[in-house]
């Protein structure tokens, strides 16, 4: 009987360079990198060295685990290694003060890229507009609010901040405000490398404000908005270069872009139904179309085109616009299909376009017809 030979060869693992052990270290759990140290000496310091790190409270048993090892972590971790990234993510009351040092840390270590989920109340977000944050590039905050839903509105986003690196920006659950007393809320404005900005479900801190975009930079403009916060607003472009313009959720009130829509090359439309407000946002829509007069990729949901078919025969009329159309995209829905002449209208002023593609949704997202 043959017995299985046994071999005890060396550790090829802990022979390998620094920056495959953090890489190996970077996809476990954070409290696991930790706890792999004790494995050896030569593990020991390695998650000290870590340059992207990933926290999220749902890893730990309780917050106040959670919180500990935060504490732990940032002040055992060496000190003159610099962070490239921060994945941070507690959907429960984390102590204010303590993600003021963490903030702090951060940018004193020279953070490029922060995406930060955190429960927060009016004025509290802790960055500071008179701190430079001088390495960041791409920026992600999502002002959670489960612990006080719908009890008054979300953080309130500072203005003037300065980040002259920052590139990407998403923003999500904030509150947006007007420090210069003309109604405009315009923060993103100091943000001179911006290539890409998300907004999320944030509202004004007055219903009568406009939100007013202003950037020479911005390419990638992305807005989804809902009905449960007070009022629609005004849309206010300043955005020359703008290139790729994404709106979904509740219409806008109106939308002023001095000259901007020009620019636009690609379009998603995605509205929702407001019964009693199709009337107004169906001229407004049009409004929209015919500023479009530069698109060549349109993608428009099955809702958006049932806010437009509210005008009787509609999709009839001449339209002497989308003439550079070359995609057209369509994403309907099995309980709300396209309306009648859709494709002809869409088209009429489009020779050049070589293809029109129906997108139908399912739970899984959308199946190309």
């Amino acid at each position: 009987m043959k017995t299985r030979r046994r071999y005890y060869g060396k550790d090829r693992i802990s022979g390998l360079p620094d920056c495959l052990l953090l890489h190996i270290l970077s996809n476990l759990k954070m409290s696991q990198a930790v706890e792999i140290s004790i494995l050896s000496t030569r593990w020991k310091d390695l998650w000290k060295h870590m340059t992207d790190i990933f926290l999220h409270f749902r890893n730990f048993e309780s917050i106040k685990s959670f919180a500990s090892f935060v504490s732990q972590f940032f002040s055992f971790r060496n000190d003159e290694t610099s962070l490239q990234a921060l994945t941070f993510e507690c959907r429960n009351h984390f102590d204010p003060e303590q993600l003021k040092r963490i903030l702090k840390y951060l940018f004193s270590h020279k953070i490029q890229r922060l995406d930060m989920t955190v429960v927060c109340s009016l004025e509290q977000f802790p960055l500071c507009t008179n701190f430079s944050y001088g390495t960041l590039t791409s920026l992600k905050l999502f002002a959670c609010e489960e612990w006080k839903r719908w009890l008054g509105p979300p953080a309130v986003f500072p203005n003037s901040l300065k980040l002259p690196a920052l590139t990407y920006l998403f923003l999500r659950n904030f509150t947006l405000r007007s420090t210069t007393g003309d109604g405009n809320a315009e923060p993103f404005s100091v943000f001179q490398s911006l290539n890409t900005l998300i907004i999320r479900n944030c509202q004004l801190y007055k219903d009568k404000d406009n939100l007013f975009i202003s950037s020479l930079s911005l390419v990638n403009l992305t807005i989804s908005f809902y009905m449960r916060y007070r009022s629609y607003y005004n849309l206010k472009l300043s955005t020359p270069n703008l290139s790729s313009f994404d709106i979904s959720g509740s219409p806008f009130q109106n939308l002023s872009a001095h000259n901007t829509l020009s620019s636009i090359k690609h379009v998603r439309i995605d509205l929702l139904l407001c019964p009693t407000t199709l009337p107004k946002f169906s001229s407004i829509l049009f409004d929209w179309l015919a500023q479009l007069a530069l698109v060549e990729s349109l993608t428009i949901s099955s809702t958006t085109l049932q806010i437009l078919n509210f005008i009787p025969d509609s999709f009839k009329i001449h339209f002497p616009y989308l003439h550079n159309l070359k995609l057209l995209k369509i994403e309907t829905q099995r309980e709300l299909p396209q309306p009648d002449g859709t494709e002809d209208f869409f088209l009429q002023n489009s020779p050049s376009a070589k293809k029109v593609i129906f997108l139908r949704r399912t739970m899984k997202g959308f199946i190309y017809e």
